[in-house]
């Protein structure tokens, strides 16, 4: 251990030999690549930018074909690889640095990397080998690719990697990945680029909305709202062409796209609107399937696509910053309903029959929900108040009765622990806001749009930054009603009492009043069994508190637990058995709930959570030093 974080010392100090080592040229021919005597820095040369920023760009499945595997110790295991993306962005370098693992006749990495990079720019790949001893790092290859490029291949990636003559490989090594922008909505389980069609559109409709808000910043200027008014009528007639035979699903998700386009806009509404596309936009082609003969769903989009109609109207358009409330609250129903229909079209025959058992069926639920939209159309009308009920999905008639008995008052709780403002006052003022398309990502995961057996996304790099993107992807999820619960380890407490042993206790004691049915399978677990309630085993805490009052639960939508500085509740040793059950149980986790963690690349963190299928790892790129992760 000690060897290998003197190592990350000598890489770090002898960077600027390794950019020396190799000056990579493109010729005519695309793809062709040939080799010669650097005089500058590779990075720094191919990385000049301009102004198109794309946000942020994904790099996974990250894989080097190679035959043989380099050998450079005595003994096999000795040896260790590392993968490093150099990347450039306003003339600020960012690079992560990653340990990989060995296949047959491969190396592989499993992690996310996510770089702020511009269309412009290159990414510069190494990979460095190192025998297990104090000596340098060695140069197996590299390669370029231009981001512009990489943004226009939908598939895998892959590109000959010029070996470094340090070392000797029989044949050319190939490196393969995808990128993607991050946060980019994909469709899934859809074969037809239909839904996608719209997005012309929206940029086009957002463009004439903004003239139009721009008319009510300034009074002075005539007010014409009739080109406006043609402009936007002809973008939803045109994406409106594309349905495919959709008549229902699909017209719902254009005027909610066009609105979430403009909405931040025209009525100063946070981001959090976009949500509400992403649900249904994720799951287009089977939500669309599934609910194409459901009478009463079919009755609910309808009436959701009538709100949008009146509030999207060009007289309205100026206006609605002044009815902001209203506009939040159709933005929160929309949510809960957009939730409803897609757990309704995955699960539709439990999902049902948990209802009929309850005291509404789905008809009376549904009715409920159209119920809800049409009040709110007439608040939006009228400029009248905004009732603070939001209607919800209703699950199991004798829950409240029971949960009202509950009292987990003994269990272990650490106060004042959510993430919050608060939480970050020890971030740097010149910090950058998170990326917005980052942001999207993780919300996009949440929402389901990955595969189905990733319960937890593990987010690694700076600490300003990773915690920035857990208090807004958690504020988010609050305004959707959606956050289970966060637990914040950074910052200091009045009263601390935040330890790895009263984690999983306080987030259960969390979920349970989010969900009145989690809280009856709790009390039912622990409320005669005060030994269960004070045990301080996380074991048998994460297997009592979550898992098993999770099974038979009925989530209307996901709900998100934020754990934020994962590293900082303890050392090595007291971690260990936190780590352990996230490996060991985390993928027993329920579809729709999702842990976000966000941590430092600790050496322990890293062993634990590489190769396991039930967890996401991201990693964002680091500007200015960087300090090598020992064994990754």
């Amino acid at each position: 251990m000690a060897r290998c974080a003197q190592w990350c010392k000598t890489l770090e100090s002898m960077g600027t030999k390794f950019q020396l080592e190799f000056k990579v040229s493109q010729t005519s021919t695309a793809g062709d690549f040939y080799v010669e005597k650097a005089a500058d820095p590779v990075v720094e040369k191919h990385n000049k930018l301009d102004t198109k920023e794309i946000d942020a760009l994904d790099i996974s499945a990250v894989i080097l074909d190679i035959d043989p595997i380099p050998k450079f110790g005595k003994l096999s295991w000795d040896d260790r690889f590392f993968l490093e993306i150099h990347a450039m962005n306003n003339g600020e370098p960012h690079k992560v640095i990653s340990q990989g693992q060995q296949g047959v006749k491969c190396l592989m990495w499993d992690t996310t990397f996510t770089f702020n990079v511009s269309q412009t720019s290159r990414l510069v790949f190494r990979v460095l080998g190192y025998d297990g001893k104090d000596s340098d790092p060695i140069p197996i290859g590299t390669t370029i690719f231009e981001v512009d490029e990489l943004l226009q291949q939908n598939s895998l990636i892959k590109r000959p990697f010029l070996s470094a003559t340090s070392v000797r490989i029989d044949g050319m090594p190939t490196l393969s990945f995808r990128a993607a922008q991050a946060g980019a909505i994909s469709f899934t389980g859809s074969s037809s680029p239909t839904a996608r069609r719209s997005l012309d559109s929206f940029t086009q409709l957002s463009a004439a909305v903004n003239r139009t808000a721009c008319l009510n910043v300034q009074p002075k200027q005539p007010r014409d709202h009739t080109q406006n008014k043609r402009i936007i009528e002809d973008a939803i007639s045109r994406a409106s062409k594309y349905n495919s035979g959709d008549e229902h699903l699909y017209p719902l998700l254009v005027k909610i796209g066009i609105f979430v386009s403009v909405a931040e806009r025209l009525a100063k509404l946070h981001p959090y609107a976009s949500i509400a596309y992403s649900i249904l936009a994720t799951r287009y082609e089977v939500i669309r399937q599934q609910i194409a003969r459901e009478n009463g769903v079919i009755r609910l989009m309808h009436t959701m696509q009538e709100t949008y109609d009146l509030i999207m109207a060009v007289n309205s358009l100026p206006y609605l910053y002044r009815r902001k409330n209203v506009i939040e609250a159709i933005v929160q129903q929309t949510i809960e309903c957009a939730f409803f229909i897609l757990d309704y079209a995955i699960t539709r025959g439990s999902f049902a029959q948990v209802i009929r058992n309850s005291v509404l069926n789905v008809e009376s639920q549904i009715k409920e929900f159209e119920n809800a939209f049409k009040d709110l159309q007439h608040n939006f009308q009228s400029h009248g108040a905004v009732s603070p009920q939001l209607t919800v999905l209703k699950i199991l008639e004798d829950v409240q009765d029971l949960g009202a008995k509950a009292n987990f008052r003994d269990m272990h709780y650490a106060i004042d622990a959510r993430c919050t403002a608060s939480c970050a006052v020890h971030l740097p003022t010149y910090s950058a806001a998170p990326p917005v398309d980052l942001i999207t990502s993780l919300q996009s995961w949440v929402i389901g749009d990955s595969k189905e057996s990733e319960r937890i996304c593990v987010l690694s790099g700076p600490v300003e930054s990773c915690s920035a993107i857990a208090l807004v992807v958690g504020e988010r999820f609050q305004f959707a009603s959606r956050l289970g619960s966060s637990y914040c380890f950074r910052g200091d407490r009045h009263n601390d009492t935040r330890s790895y042993t009263n984690l999983f206790p306080t987030i259960a004691c969390d979920l349970a009043d989010r969900n009145a049915q989690f809280k009856q399978n709790l009390w039912r677990a622990v409320g005669h069994n005060m030994s269960l309630r004070k045990t301080w085993v996380v074991k048998t805490q994460f297997e009592e508190f979550i898992l098993a009052p999770s099974r038979d639960v009925i989530w209307n939508g996901p709900y998100l637990v934020v754990i934020d500085g994962l590293e900082m509740g303890g050392d090595e040793a007291a971690r260990k058995e936190v780590l352990s059950v996230l490996v060991e149980k985390g993928a027993e986790l329920p579809r729709n709930l999702r842990f976000l963690i966000t941590c430092r690349l600790e050496d322990d963190i890293c062993k634990a959570f590489s190769g396991q299928s039930h967890i996401l790892r991201r990693q964002l790129g680091e500007s200015g030093s960087f300090a090598m992760p020992p064994d990754a």
